[in-house]
């Protein structure tokens, strides 16, 4: 037996606590709408190539170069689309919800974030763009993390109520990131 595995794979084992939710309910549902269109990797965003990694398309490839007209209908389908069904379905109804958002999407969509707000929805920072961050070194992460929170608080008129996540970098992920005000 190793106790110094970096993992819990036990959890609360046999005797999870009680959550104590509201009203006794017995299940709490929470909805996040990721909100990352406009943050991906594209050549209009300085990048050397198209969004590969995070998309709907196994096995695709970033094109260097050039825009990838197919991958970025995906990405803007979310923003043109599908946030707004979103956006409807739960006003109608009434049900909060949490937007994970990249800052780079939010700075682009400014109605979107504007129809978030008005409908009370928590903005919760999602980095700074939506991209592959394992590789990043820490200073490059910290710089990302300190331009999510500056953007955020720009775009949204606060500043995120926590760390900004995404995947953390390999060479990072020892080292605590820079929070809010730090």
């Amino acid at each position: 037996m190793n106790d110094s595995y970096p993992r819990d794979l036990a959890g609360f084992g046999r005797t999870p606590p009680h959550p104590r939710w509201p009203g006794e309910a017995r299940i709490a549902v929470q909805f996040v709408i990721n909100y990352e269109e406009g943050g991906e990797n594209n050549i209009l965003h300085g990048d050397a190539g198209s969004e590969a990694f995070l998309s709907e398309f196994v096995g695709a490839d970033s094109w260097p170069g050039k825009r990838h007209w197919n991958m970025e209908s995906i990405y803007e389908y979310g923003t043109r689309a599908g946030f707004w069904r979103l956006h409807r379905l739960f006003t109608r109804h009434g049900i909060p919800a949490t937007v994970f958002g990249v800052a780079m999407a939010l700075q682009r969509s400014p109605e979107q974030v504007a129809a978030m707000l008005e409908a009370g929805w928590e903005i919760a920072s999602h980095g700074l763009r939506w991209i592959d961050y394992r590789d990043f070194s820490r200073e490059e992460e910290k710089a990302h993390l300190e331009e999510a929170i500056r953007i955020h608080t720009e775009a949204t008129g606060t500043a995120p109520s926590m760390r900004p996540g995404r995947w953390r970098s390999a060479t990072a992920a020892a080292h605590p990131s820079p929070t809010v005000g730090s």
